[in-house]
């Protein structure tokens, strides 16, 4: 949905003026607001704070008179909630743990580098990019951007667990850099009067490669390997929990309960 909204934007911008652009970015707004009033509160914030006649009728809202499927649910998330009151108090400072750093220099690592990478500023500055390449206008730079997007995006998807996570890094490291080689070569020729009739295309083509390349890895998949590595803490505390079931009543609670619930 990021990425349908990003390319809406794109193709929006070639025909508004900003300000126009600006104001249409109320419509969804207003839209998510009159929706939020119909939006029942979260079961399970309900649950917590011991309203428990809104936390059934929330659930009810959810999951229709099915009674089974909410006593299901009510179960799982009080269960959770027991679990919870019973464990240990953490600190942020928890997670700076020798035994944790590696997980956590990856996770942070590739959210760091997804930003650095510069997608921002060519996305940004599409339209000054084109221009300076030649091009008597943005627009048709702007256009391809916004329609490369939401295709690949959609494969990726479904490549993330048939390739793997590190092989679409690869490529996506590989693509990008080629993207910026590709452009920086156009504008270099461009400023020595080599091929001039070429060198926009040559930019044209150098951002696209590096905007498609960006979308097959380092795009999405950091946010996948983050929620990946947080389960994986969580199983690295697993022994402790375990000596603390065999110290308390509670023991029935189970691991894979609280991750149902989680």
């Amino acid at each position: 949905m990021i990425v349908i909204g990003g390319s809406v934007s794109f193709l929006a911008g070639t025909a508004l003026q900003w300000r126009l652009l600006a104001l249409t970015g109320i419509i969804p707004c207003l839209i998510q607001l009159v929706g939020l009033v119909f939006i029942p509160e979260s079961p399970r914030w309900l649950a917590k704070v011991g309203y428990e006649k809104e936390f059934y009728n929330a659930l009810r809202r959810l999951h229709g008179d099915n009674d089974d499927d909410i006593s299901h649910e009510a179960n799982k998330i009080q269960d959770y909630l027991q679990t919870l009151k019973h464990q240990s108090k953490s600190s942020m400072l928890d997670l700076f743990q020798r035994k944790y750093m590696h997980s956590i220099i990856i996770g942070v690592g590739l959210m760091m580098f997804q930003q650095f990478g510069g997608i921002n500023g060519v996305g940004f500055y599409a339209s000054q990019t084109f221009t300076s390449a030649g091009f008597s206008s943005g627009k048709i730079g702007i256009i391809a951007f916004a329609c490369i997007q939401i295709p690949i995006t959609a494969v990726v998807a479904f490549l993330v667990d048939i390739c793997g996570r590190k092989p679409l890094f690869l490529v996506s490291s590989t693509g990008t850099f080629l993207g910026c080689f590709v452009a920086a070569i156009s504008f270099l020729m461009k400023e020595h009067n080599l091929l001039q009739q070429w060198a926009p295309l040559f930019v044209l083509c150098g951002l696209l490669i590096f905007e498609g390349s960006f979308a097959v890895g380092m795009g999405a998949v950091p946010w996948v390997l983050m929620s990946e590595e947080y389960v994986q803490l969580l199983l690295l505390l697993w022994p402790k929990l375990c000596q603390k079931q065999r110290e308390e009543p509670w023991k029935k609670y189970k691991l894979p309960s609280i991750l149902e619930a989680i």
